[in-house]
């Protein structure tokens, strides 16, 4: 509704990623990466990322007051820090702005996801497309396609000794459901990144934190199949990665202590 329209090229050429669209002159690296589910609502994500600021592992006092000049002052120097946020960080034009994934049969829990997921999560109305001339690249342009390497992201971003990894939960934890979210999250583990678990509240974790024992890579989705099937491809033994997993989550340390 906002970032493919705002990001779009006047002569219909094509367009850019949002963040060039409003970058400033100063420019820099991003100092934190932050995971999320993009069926989450965006105020959501937007409250995570200051609840991180704040030192609040819980987003929901934020919500309401986005925006607020008071909420602006509170986070003083710290709003000025930068986030890649892929929303923002991928040129859209470059693959997902013309169209939606495959339409499953109808009838199905498949079809009632993909529904959702091509619907406005406040008006529940289809997102309007793009129709630019940019060319679509995915998983078979393995060079073109941005939306293949979150992992060598994580690696260059890495290089800071203070970057952080913000995990933005949504109210259900789908974002434990996506393969790209799961795989970001080991990986940035493995690499020995900081990682930081914002709840939109501690009723979320006591409702739905007993599911993340049962988490395995095989059953997380993502939006094609091509996706979901070229990360398990990277990841190869999956019986390892999905002990890696729990690990991560239920550990002395881990992001659910």
């Amino acid at each position: 509704q906002a970032i493919i329209p705002r990001s779009r090229l006047e002569d219909g050429s094509g367009g850019l990623c949002f963040a060039d669209v409003v970058k400033d002159e100063a420019g820099g690296s991003p100092q934190h990466l932050v995971t999320h589910c993009w069926s989450n609502a965006f105020s959501h994500l937007v409250a995570a990322v200051v609840a991180s600021k704040m030192r609040n592992p819980c987003y929901q006092p934020y919500v309401q007051s986005l925006g607020a000049p008071e909420c602006l002052h509170r986070l003083g120097a710290q709003a000025g820090e930068r986030y890649w946020i892929c929303t923002f960080c991928i040129n859209q034009h470059c693959s997902i702005c013309g169209g939606f994934p495959l339409e499953p049969r109808h009838g199905t829990q498949e079809y009632l996801q993909w529904d959702a997921a091509r619907r406005d999560t406040v008006t529940k109305e289809v997102y309007p497309l793009c129709n630019c001339r940019q060319k679509k690249h995915f998983n078979e342009s393995i060079v073109e396609c941005e939306l293949n390497k979150f992992d060598c992201v994580i690696e260059k971003l890495a290089l800071s000794p203070t970057f952080s990894q913000v995990v933005a939960t949504d109210l259900h934890f789908a974002v434990f459901t996506r393969a790209w979210c799961v795989a970001e999250l080991v990986e940035a583990d493995g690499l020995n990144i900081q990682q930081e678990l914002i709840l939109h509240d501690t009723d979320c974790l006591h409702t739905h934190g007993q599911s993340l024992t049962q988490l395995s890579v095989r059953s997380c989705k993502a939006s094609r199949e091509e996706d979901r099937e070229e990360i398990i491809g990277k990841i190869g033994d999956t019986d390892a990665f999905d002990r890696r997993l729990q690990w991560l989550f239920f550990r002395s340390t881990g992001l659910l202590r």
